[in-house]
């Protein structure tokens, strides 16, 4: 998964922080999934258009608050964010901000690529080594399927690849003959 811009990182970062210092993490959290539920990238681009007033931006915000019953720093959050026109930014923001708590949690986030479904006993092989690699983290695996590989697996964390496919190891092969001869 790719990580969030500059700008939409510190807007995370720094919810999390007013979240934390609250101890509301979780609802924050809860409040801003079910703003994403609602989200819409053409709403948030009309917000942006500058003939629209601060004024009239706030008054908008105001009433999605109200609307979705959000605690003060959540709305507070969402005032600053539609008043500098980044309301845009949302979806990186808030996936930087699911980042944070899963960091704060221990989570580590890998994604297991196959080229069809793999039995329970590969599964949780895989999985085992991961843990056996990464002990003290609590593992949570996205199971994807893309036929290209052809066979095997790719493991992901963060912007390391383990790349067992069967496509790898044909190009792989490939690039051995033709350095060969």
């Amino acid at each position: 998964m790719p990580r969030a811009s500059v700008i939409a990182k510190n807007y995370a970062k720094a919810l999390f922080v007013a979240a934390k210092k609250n101890n509301s993490i979780d609802k924050v959290a809860s409040e801003l999934e079910e703003f994403r539920k609602n989200f819409n990238s053409s709403f948030a681009h009309e917000l942006q258009n500058p003939v629209i007033s601060k004024r009239d931006l706030e008054r908008v915000m105001a009433e999605i608050n109200q609307k979705l019953a959000l605690t003060k720093i959540t709305s507070e959050f969402f005032m600053a964010v539609a008043r500098n026109r980044r309301l845009s930014m949302f979806p990186e923001i808030y996936s930087e901000f699911s980042y944070l708590i899963k960091k704060q949690q221990n989570v580590l986030e890998v994604e297991v690529i196959f080229a069809s479904k793999p039995t329970k006993s590969q599964f949780d092989q895989i999985k085992a080594l991961v843990e056996k690699k990464h002990v003290g983290k609590v593992i949570e695996i996205k199971e994807t399927f893309d036929a290209k590989i052809l066979g095997g697996f790719q493991v992901k964390i963060g912007s390391n690849v383990i790349d067992v496919s069967l496509k790898n190891q044909i190009s792989n092969l490939e690039k051995q003959l033709s350095a060969a001869f």
